[in-house]
């Protein structure tokens, strides 16, 4: 057998060749079309391998969800969330708290399965609010059946304060007005009158949003309504002069009661007194014969006279002859006449 050596330079020549009848053969279109498959296909082969881990994976994971938190009573934190599923017995969270160099940390053991309404409670945490240093939270935990996939997001102290309510409200009356009066909550920090705003609410449930920017005392002025017992309820939040707003203020309440007397009380009420008054003078003047002394009757001539003017005519002497002392004894119980 007789073996073929190759000249130096025939392998190129050939490689040449090949490659040159190669690319006349296959068109533009059809190298794209292969280059389409070959990075799509790719991708495919890749998921279709490991999806089935991927979805094992997410199934035996838990997110936290719906995290919100709320600075209140001036130093204490209440942060909650849910969960996408129930969390199983035995399992618990870590909520991290830290805002520039202080960090505290509050654990939440979980004693039954549960899948919302968790609350981790922080009793004194020191805040900062000056140079609006952010406050950052995160939630984690632990579970021997699942993964917790940890939860974290920074926080404006002052977008989630709540204020308290605020104090010394009092309401005072002046002519037919009301005076509702009271002072701005207690901070931690030094903000003047102009920072808050207040809603005030009145007996008919009417609101209203109240700001002071002066040296006005922090009152309002409402009409005097026409029932016995007016009641008011003031709250605050933070303005947005200085600061971002925050979580409304629970309601101050106060009541004023006035000694209100309706319209109609007044003629009623005579009307019994005067009733009352006439029945008891009728009683009285009966019972003492008021009436006979105050007004004693006053004597009638005609009557020891009845005889002289109905019978004798007038006739003194005739009348004087006996009739007169049958005919008064007969009007009246005795009757004594002497004749000189």
């Amino acid at each position: 057998m007789l073996n073929r050596f190759n000249f130096p330079g025939e392998n190129e020549n050939l490689k040449e060749e090949w490659s040159g009848t190669a690319s006349s053969h296959l068109p533009w279109t059809s190298r794209i079309h292969i280059m389409f498959v070959i990075v799509w296909t790719f991708p495919l082969v890749w998921l279709m391998i490991c999806h089935p881990c991927l979805a094992q994976e997410s199934n035996r994971s838990i997110d936290i969800t719906n995290v919100q938190c709320i600075i209140y009573n001036l130093s204490m934190l209440n942060c909650t969330w849910d969960t996408n599923k129930e969390v199983p017995e035995g399992s618990h969270f870590i909520v991290h708290f830290k805002q520039d160099e202080h960090a505290e940390a509050c654990y939440l053991y979980i004693q039954k399965k549960q899948k919302e309404h968790f609350k981790c409670h922080f009793q004194q945490v020191e805040i900062k609010y000056k140079d609006l240093k952010k406050i950052h939270i995160s939630v984690n935990g632990s579970s021997k059946d699942y993964k917790m996939n940890t939860y974290s997001e920074l926080f404006n102290p002052f977008s989630i304060e709540k204020l308290n309510p605020p104090v010394n409200v009092s309401l005072s009356l002046s002519g037919n007005n009301i005076i509702l009066t009271w002072e701005q909550p207690p901070t931690e920090y030094k903000f003047s009158k102009k920072c808050f705003n207040y809603e005030i609410e009145d007996s008919n449930g009417v609101r209203s949003l109240k700001s002071f920017t002066g040296n006005e005392s922090i009152s309002i002025i409402s009409p005097k309504a026409d029932t016995s017992i007016m009641a008011f309820q003031v709250r605050v939040n933070g303005h947005t002069r200085c600061r971002n707003p925050g979580i409304w203020s629970d309601w101050s309440v106060v009541y004023l009661k006035q000694n209100h007397i309706p319209q109609y009380v007044g003629p009623v009420v005579a009307s019994v007194i005067i009733t009352l008054i006439l029945v008891i003078s009728f009683f009285l003047c009966k019972r003492f014969h008021i009436k006979d002394t105050l007004f004693p009757p006053i004597p009638d001539p005609k009557k020891p006279f009845i005889g002289l003017f109905q019978s004798h005519n007038k006739d003194f002497k005739e009348w004087i002859g006996g009739d007169a002392f049958t005919e008064t004894t007969e009007q009246e119980d005795t009757v004594t006449m002497k004749v000189e």
